[in-house]
């Protein structure tokens, strides 16, 4: 499952989730819009994960991930053919990409991949995760340089069409072997041969008559009244307010450091090589250490590199603080993931597609405010500062959040 899935995610990112960076000078310039207008349509494409978030999530936990991920991926198919034959103005372009290319994405790899490969693993959740994160940000390290290439020699559309055929031969012929559950097999998750049991470690200071008893997953109902889950919709909210309107806008932001845009497609590729990385090995430390201590930590290292990108310049000693930048955030954003793998820890498998689908939800605004914003702060004032500066704010505050997190305690079946 994790092979399978993983290779999915390395052309699912490497032309979509991180692909899009690329894009995004490409279009404003092929259609002779602004920044913020560009920014807008590419912010509401990342911001449909969270915003189909709760009714996919449904969905997922009723019918089964498989059942989801074929059509998405399909729809998503169509979406790059059409996009490479019949736009031509920025409304056909806006109503296609939203409304095929991004949905088919967003609910097939935002949400069924992620949460089918959540069930198959309790104790080494959070490097499964990783590993699959991990694969997503190769695909960007590759993809991203290559497909900048591809549209400079030729066109976007050419780069669309070829982005539909890679989905049509290899991704839509990997769902084959995709399976939702172990106990579809007969199995258990992690290869385990009995359920997982209560023990101290998991009531925290709950009833210890239940020691030894068979653990349980939240309820929706019971998750949403625990402090951990709305400490993690907040930090993860922030996380992304911080983050997305940088990664938005990324090669135009280190344009106007004097970055030429094939030296910023080569650099976005180096933070995703380093993200690849980040996340293998933060994957590994959460199985064994504090999710909630990984996540504060990498958070305060990326709010460091906001502030390098703020001062820094292509000259000098400036283009070490941009590469510190490139490092923080290669960093900071890898562990993002690990924001899914501590839901899974905390709340279960049974109901994990709904309620990341909640959180996803809740700052889904965010996803579409705060690249607008750092498109309007550029249009008006020819540069990025007043984008990077509130970002690292919102980075700084998440990272508070996730230092405040405490486990909640875990439910056992009735004796």
């Amino acid at each position: 499952m994790v092979a399978i899935t993983s290779g999915m995610i390395f052309f699912a990112s490497g032309i979509f989730f991180r692909g899009f960076t690329v894009l995004v000078p490409f279009i404003r310039d092929a259609l002779g819009i602004t920044q913020a207008q560009t920014n807008l349509i590419f912010s509401i494409a990342r911001a449909e994960g969270g915003l189909e978030g709760p009714f996919a999530g449904w969905l997922i936990d009723r019918f089964g991930n498989r059942k989801l991920l074929i059509p998405s991926i399909i729809l998503a198919i169509i979406g790059y053919f059409i996009l490479s034959f019949f736009v031509s103005n920025v409304w056909m372009f806006a109503l296609v990409y939203l409304g095929l290319v991004s949905l088919g994405n967003s609910i097939a790899f935002q949400h069924a991949m992620f949460a089918g490969l959540n069930q198959w693993f309790r104790r080494r959740r959070s490097l499964a995760i990783s590993i699959l994160a991990a694969t997503a940000s190769l695909g960007g390290l590759v993809m991203v340089p290559t497909m900048n290439a591809l549209i400079t020699r030729y066109s976007w559309q050419t780069a669309t069409l070829l982005s539909g055929i890679l989905y049509a031969i290899i991704l839509l012929p990997l769902t084959i072997a995709f399976r939702n559950r172990p106990e579809d097999l007969g199995l258990l998750p992690d290869g385990d041969s009995t359920p997982p049991v209560a023990s101290t470690a998991d009531i925290g200071n709950g009833d210890s008559s239940t020691i030894g008893a068979e653990l349980r997953d939240y309820t929706v109902k019971e998750a949403i009244r625990t402090q951990a889950y709305w400490m993690l919709l907040v930090g993860a909210g922030l996380r992304q307010m911080a983050t997305l309107g940088i990664l938005v806008s990324l090669i135009p932001i280190l344009e106007t450091k004097g970055v030429t845009r094939q030296e910023a497609a080569n650099l976005a590729g180096v933070m995703f090589g380093i993200n690849f990385v980040a996340r293998l090995g933060l994957g590994w430390l959460a199985d064994n250490w504090s999710k909630s201590l990984i996540l504060g930590i990498t958070l305060s290292i990326e709010a460091m590199g906001f502030l390098f990108l703020f001062v820094g310049e292509w000259h000098g000693f400036g283009i070490v603080l941009i590469l510190l930048f490139i490092v923080s955030q290669g960093i900071g954003d890898g562990a993002g993931i690990i924001v899914w793998a501590t839901v899974g820890e905390y709340f279960g498998r049974d109901r994990f597609a709904t309620l990341r689908g909640y959180i996803t939800f809740a700052f889904s605004w965010a996803l579409i405010a705060s690249p607008v914003y750092a498109g309007w702060v550029f249009d008006h004032f020819g540069n990025y500062q007043w984008a990077i500066g509130p970002g690292g704010i919102c980075a700084v505050i998440a990272a508070i959040c996730f230092f405040a997190i405490k486990k909640p305690p875990q439910l056992t079946k009735e004796l």
